[in-house]
């Protein structure tokens, strides 16, 4: 289920051209779902106006192949509502929905809010657990949202202790919670070994992901393990430290974005020479190099 980034021109403008390129490669590599306005799209950067353009370019080109999920985290409730109302209004399946993170709320005000979301659209509701929230968002929670909140079916696990509290939510229920993995691919090979079957990342290396997956789900887990030890950890060692650069950087190497811009303003400084060098040294070793889109 890869999160795609927001694809722009230099200036800033939305590059639809490279957003449909993305949205292709996605379906080539066997996505279940394709999502957008998450993390590695610079949600919180996106300009709403944009976010109708790029959320009409991304249902347009999927075409109803596979699911198309979008997020709604917002600093307040009411403009989370809206972005719900507007996804389903404008073709989406389903939403994903973190907290909103500067005034976050109790365990009380959490439950409110997902279930405020539920009576606002009739979507499915996936919820983003993140570093912010996860000591708010505990398995019983959860759980409890899963059970007394019609529209919340499925949950994705980020934040501290990510692995434990993925193993408490598939047990909590005997394996029936749709649990999603995430983390930009990190500890993706031990969240499947837990029972993990659906797994948003980033897109820069669908072939890959998709790869460690299929390959699990096969019942070969030595293949999808050495896919991950060999072929993903090696660059994810810098990919998790530069995310926001890394993502746009790495897809305009593989020939599927045209400028590796980011919204303005940066999330962090750019990475080191010394760092771009021995990252190059690994993605040369992994053959990490361009696909036909």
């Amino acid at each position: 289920m890869p999160i795609m980034p927001t694809a722009i021109h230099q200036n800033g403008a939305v590059d639809e051209t490279s957003q449909r390129r993305l949205v292709r490669y996605c379906l080539e590599h066997r996505a279940a779902a394709i999502g957008h306005f998450g993390i590695a799209s610079e949600f919180h950067k996106v300009s709403d106006s944009d976010r109708r353009l790029l959320t009409d370019i991304i249902v347009d080109e999927v075409s109803g192949r596979v699911p198309v999920f979008l997020g709604v985290t917002a600093l307040g409730t009411k403009t989370a509502v809206e972005y719900a109302q507007l996804a389903e209004q404008q073709g989406a399946d389903l939403i994903m929905a973190a907290l909103p993170y500067v005034n976050l709320p109790d365990k009380a005000g959490a439950f409110a809010y997902y279930r405020t979301l539920a009576e606002a659209t009739k979507l499915p509701i996936i919820v983003q657990d993140t570093p912010t929230s996860s000591h708010l968002l505990t398995a019983d929670l959860l759980t409890r949202m899963v059970a007394e909140i019609p529209g919340v079916q499925h949950v994705k696990g980020e934040g501290k202790d990510f692995l434990t509290k993925t193993a408490q939510l598939l047990a909590a229920d005997g394996g029936r919670m749709s649990v999603i993995g995430g983390a930009g691919g990190k500890h993706l090979i031990h969240m499947l070994r837990l029972g993990v079957s659906a797994f948003m990342t980033g897109t820069e290396a669908l072939d890959l992901h998709g790869g460690a997956v299929q390959a699990f789900l096969a019942g070969d887990e030595e293949r999808a393990a050495d896919i991950y030890f060999q072929r993903i950890l090696p660059y994810l060692m810098f990919y998790l430290d530069y995310p926001e650069e890394l993502l746009k950087g790495l897809l305009q190497r593989r020939g599927l974005m045209d400028c590796p811009a980011v919204l303005d303003p940066p999330a962090a400084p750019p990475m080191s020479d010394i760092e771009r060098q021995e990252l190059h040294w690994v993605l040369d070793r992994i053959a990490f190099g361009r696909v036909d889109a």
